[in-house]
């Protein structure tokens, strides 16, 4: 075996299949950020990355199915609590505040206690709190538990997306992240079917009981995921990160080429600058502080429409007339318009990296948007309606794919989690103004609304947004 070279010596490489294998305490000293990137880059899109993909990505599954099904409980409730579509607002903001709390804090929480952990955690408490809304019989209980079931919700989505980024090869970390947004997109979809089919028959407390041993399973099926060797080194815990790199390249059954790690040979110690330590105060200092302030709005722009949007459709189209459960079919041709924006999302992303996909989903949103508040027919509804949600889907990957490449492993997901609270707030504002707002001056004014904040951030966005397409992550957020 190679003895690593003194500092008055050259540098010499050490052999790919001992690299790859031992994790003897000797190199733990030996191991970066950069040599972590290099050998999860190196490594092929494989079934290991499709499996963690699927098990740690229903949480977004849960998320949307829960903040859609969550808005037709709403509008089924408003007769028979005897509540107006404003209370509707305020119930929502209540939810996305307590999603705002859990984005926030989470991201900490998984910065310091790490990725897998959160995860774990952070859904067995959404699932308990989501099934109790089904036990009350008053709107402010309900809005209570909608808070606490939210503020899960909320730290499951903001640290999943840092974590799969952290795990997967940087040339297809794109189109991976559309496929990982394809579970927003199926519990959007999904979402009204299930209303349509459980509410009416089994009752709206059935539609939320039923998500709990769903939610459970998943739970359970995370146990076999692995920690982030990124965020393991970050933390000290070198022969972890190295034991767990290992365990990955052999899951992925990919034997590393010799020469290929030799030319990205890992130096001793010696030769090595040491790398900076983050805290989330640098989120806010004159190296992050634009980037930050720009993905915030970002966030606030996209999530604030997306969320008003999609809790607002149901009741938006019985305020035109339909029926409850003529609403709720429509709903489904409108949300049905997501599928292809989060997929397709991925690989336009990769593309035409992150920034152009974010800009033009967000004046897409803008022109449909307003078509959408025009239309009072059903044929207009249904189109302008679902090619908002396309154009909103678009952005939606594009800056969940964007905001983890903008920050180190220390912050990273505290940058992520920050982020998505941003996004919460603006969902928070613009569901009080939609639900005042659409009653007294109609559908058409609040869009107008919108239009402004999706086009304030396109201009943001189009002058400060740096490019990450094709970036490792330890590149793409120096």
């Amino acid at each position: 075996m190679t003895t690593p070279a003194s500092s008055a010596q050259p540098a010499q490489p050490i052999a790919a299949a001992t690299y790859a294998t031992d994790t003897d305490a000797r190199y733990d000293s030996l191991l970066t950020q950069q040599h972590i990137a290099a050998r999860l880059d190196r490594l092929p899109v494989s079934r290991f990355h499709v499996t963690v993909l699927i098990v740690a990505a229903l949480s977004l599954f849960f998320d949307t199915l829960d903040t859609v099904v969550t808005g037709f409980v709403l509008a089924t409730l408003r007769p028979l609590w005897g509540f107006s579509t404003a209370t509707i607002g305020v119930i929502s903001a209540i939810g996305l505040a307590g999603y705002l709390v859990g984005a926030a804090v989470a991201g900490f929480a998984a910065d310091r206690y790490g990725r897998k952990r959160m995860i774990m955690l952070t859904l067995i408490l959404y699932s308990l709190f989501s099934a109790s809304r089904g036990m009350v019989d008053n709107v402010w209980s309900f809005a209570a538990l909608n808070f606490f079931t939210w503020l899960f919700v909320g730290a499951e989505s903001s640290i999943v997306p840092p974590y799969l980024a952290e795990l997967w090869p940087s040339r297809v970390r794109g189109k991976l992240g559309g496929w990982m947004m394809g579970f927003f997109a199926l519990g959007i979809a999904f979402s009204p079917i299930w209303a349509l089919y459980i509410i009416p028959s089994l009752g709206w407390r059935a539609a939320l009981f039923l998500t709990l041993p769903f939610a459970i399973l998943v739970g359970v099926m995370r146990s076999g995921l692995p920690e982030s060797p990124r965020w393991l080194l970050g933390n000290g815990r070198a022969a972890e990160a190295v034991a767990a790199l290992a365990s990955i390249e052999r899951r992925v059954g990919h034997k590393l080429d010799i020469g290929m790690m030799n030319a990205a040979a890992v130096q001793p110690a010696a030769h090595t600058s040491p790398a900076r330590t983050y805290t989330a105060r640098d989120l806010l200092s004159p190296r992050y502080l634009k980037l930050t302030l720009m993905i915030w709005l970002a966030w606030f722009a996209e999530y604030g429409v997306l969320y008003t949007f999609m809790t607002f459709v149901p009741t938006l189209l019985a305020m035109e007339g339909f029926n409850i459960v003529k609403s709720f079919q429509f709903s489904i041709a409108i949300y049905a318009s997501v599928i292809p924006g989060y997929v397709l999302g991925g690989y336009v992303v990769d593309w035409l990296d992150r920034k152009p996909t974010a800009v033009s989903a967000f004046i897409g949103t803008a022109i449909f948007g307003t078509l959408f508040g025009l239309s009072t027919t059903s044929t207009a509804l249904m189109t302008f309606g679902g090619l908002m949600a396309f154009c909103l889907a678009l952005g939606s990957t594009a800056i969940y794919s964007y905001t983890p490449e903008l920050y180190p492993t220390e912050i990273r997901a505290t940058g992520m989690g920050l982020a998505s609270a941003w996004g919460r707030a603006g969902a928070i504002v613009l569901l009080l103004v939609f639900g005042v707002f659409a009653v007294l001056k109609g559908k058409l004014f609040v869009f107008m609304i919108s239009d402004v904040v999706l086009l304030v951030a396109a201009v943001v966005l189009a002058i400060i947004g740096p490019s990450t397409k094709g970036r490792s992550l330890e590149d793409a957020s120096r």
